[in-house]
């Protein structure tokens, strides 16, 4: 298990709750992957995580599995998460491999996207181009859109948790990459992803949400809408013991600027930043700011700082509010053309 910075529950050390979620993740899922096991020292949260992840991206409403799949890697490609890319990749080889080649051809601009499928990937791939055609006049419908746009906003939140706190890759070895995905997609990831997928299952593990005026795109299926709500509770549940009012205050106005997910904005945006936080809070603040628009840049020492003053539980816990901040305020912008 590749897991940084933060402890984590092994799955011989789960018990009742936690315990019956890894075996409903193993069972569906194929493997207690990283994505999922970060989340382990909050057990409502990795509830909602997983929750997410099988309404959204496992059961098959109206878009095929194998789609969301190319979604879920094509958001990972934009985002630079080479774990989560080549974890996806491995899906998509098991259910339908012909989409990995056209997410490849459509990132290097060798074609232009002529079929539906087509159009969704090339959406996800332009889903930070926010002025992109593709996007102002996305290739789906409002029915759609709980899938679509929920696997996406599952990954922007799920990649910046997994830039931080997982490996590179979940392959042993990457360097005969296409036999290794061949024969994990066959041995680990096979059977679970065949089983039959029980639409609204995973809620049996969430048992509490509140009714959220954002999210618009996840009402026309109510167990996405259950899903996403219950994790955007348990996101902000309790982060007010950990960063003051004001700098809540301060890191939603900067996920209103989506311009800063734009690659490489460089030092500026984030001094000008830091010159509105206090003093006390500026460790912190660079810690939300970096997670939220450069994950790549949070290295070691700056975790080893935080665990000063915070203890595992409550990194996680501002981990997780900010980067779902960043993912929800993406999911808004995707959703005003619809």
């Amino acid at each position: 298990m590749q897991i940084k910075h933060i402890k984590y529950i092994k799955k011989k050390q789960a018990k009742g709750k936690l315990k019956e979620i890894y075996k409903h993740i193993e069972l569906n899922f194929g493997a207690l992957a990283e994505p999922f096991t970060i989340h382990s020292i909050n057990t409502e949260l990795i509830a909602a995580v997983w929750a997410m992840l099988y309404e959204t991206t496992l059961i098959e409403n109206k878009i095929r599995r194998s789609i969301k799949e190319a979604i879920a890697a094509s958001i990972s490609e934009i985002n630079k998460c080479n774990y989560c890319v080549d974890a996806h990749s491995m899906m998509l080889f098991g259910i339908e491999k012909s989409l990995q080649n056209n997410i490849s051809t459509l990132l290097e601009g060798k074609t232009e996207p002529k079929t539906k499928e087509d159009k969704i990937i090339f959406w996800a791939l332009q889903n930070l181009n926010f002025d992109s055609e593709i996007i102002t006049k996305p290739p789906f419908s409002k029915e759609e859109a709980p899938e679509i746009i929920g696997t996406a906003v599952m990954f922007h939140y799920i990649n910046r948790m997994v830039s931080i706190f997982a490996g590179d890759s979940p392959l042993p070895t990457t360097k005969f990459k296409a036999l290794m995905i061949n024969i994990a997609t066959k041995f680990i990831f096979g059977k679970a992803i065949n089983k039959k997928k029980i639409k609204g299952e995973s809620l049996q593990f969430i048992d509490k949400y509140t009714d959220s005026e954002n999210l618009e795109w996840s009402r026309p299926v109510d167990e996405i809408k259950k899903a996403f709500q219950y994790f955007q509770y348990q996101t902000e549940k309790g982060v007010n013991q950990v960063l003051s009012p004001k700098l809540i205050s301060l890191l939603k106005t900067q996920t209103t600027n989506l311009e800063l997910l734009k690659p490489d904005f460089g030092n500026e945006k984030l001094e000008n930043f830091l010159k509105l936080v206090k003093q006390d809070e500026k460790t912190i603040a660079e810690f939300c700011f970096l997670t939220m628009f450069e994950p790549h840049k949070v290295y070691e020492k700056q975790i080893n700082t935080l665990k000063q003053t915070l203890n595992d539980v409550e990194i996680m816990q501002v981990a997780s509010f900010v980067s779902m901040l960043v993912a929800e305020s993406i999911g808004e912008k995707l959703n005003e053309s619809i």
